[in-house]
Order: structure tokens, then C-alpha cells, then sequence
């Protein structure tokens, strides 16, 4: 009897308000802990994603540097960039300079004398 006794004192212990929220503010402190490790692992792999981005963009520009140092090491890659700075040529040589017909930032002018058919009738019956 005194088992029971023992028992049924250690249930009411347990199951009381006390204990209960106890209980539940361990059980959020855990939660707000693993939300916070959950956060701080998706920051870094954001920032390990765009380290990596930027390693290859890196790559690929040390890469072009390294081929355009090789270009500028030969005799006719110097001229070739000197030709493309400097717009020079050699003696004997004479510059053509090609220009589109028109291009999108041309301002094209139109005569403006000649008025469409509706502003005609417009302007007739305006006045």
C-alpha cells in the first residue's frame, strides 16, 4: 500500500502545473536553440554558394588575363593591341573607319512639312 502510496505522490509531483511549465520552457529553450543552429547553417550555405560563384568567376578572368599576357608577349599581339588603342597604322597603310547606316541612338529628322492625310482634314476643319 505504501508503494501505491509512493506512487500516486510522485504522479501528482509530475503532473502538476509547476513541473508542466517547467517542462515547456526547457522544451522552447531547446527549440529556440536549434532555430538559431537551423539559421546560422543557412547563412553559411549561402555565403559557401557565392564564395564558390565568385572562385569561378575568378578562375575564368585569370584565365582571360593569363591567354591576353601570352597574346601581348608575341610581336603581332602588341601591334594588334596597339592598332585597337590607338587607331594607328603603319606606313603605307591607310585607316578605313566603317559607320552603320543608322543606328539606334542616331536622331533620324523627318521633313516635317509634309502633314499626314488626318491632320490635313483635321487642321481644315479646325479652322
Amino acid at each position: 500500500m505504501s508503494r501505491l502510496k509512493s506512487k500516486n505522490k510522485i504522479k501528482k509531483i509530475v503532473y502538476s502545473w509547476p513541473v508542466l511549465i517547467l517542462l515547456l520552457l526547457v522544451v522552447s529553450l531547446i527549440a529556440k536553440g536549434t532555430w538559431g543552429v537551423y539559421k546560422s547553417e543557412e547563412i553559411s550555405y549561402n555565403n559557401k554558394k557565392n564564395s564558390e560563384e565568385q572562385y569561378n568567376e575568378l578562375q575564368d578572368r585569370s584565365s582571360s588575363i593569363i591567354s591576353e599576357i601570352e597574346m601581348l608577349e608575341t610581336e603581332k599581339g602588341i601591334e594588334a593591341e596597339i592598332r585597337d588603342k590607338f587607331r594607328v597604322v603603319k606606313e603605307g597603310e591607310q585607316l578605313a573607319v566603317i559607320i552603320d547606316s543608322v543606328g539606334e541612338g542616331d536622331d533620324i529628322q523627318v521633313d516635317s512639312s509634309e502633314e499626314s492625310f488626318w491632320i490635313k482634314i483635321w487642321n481644315f476643319l479646325r479652322d
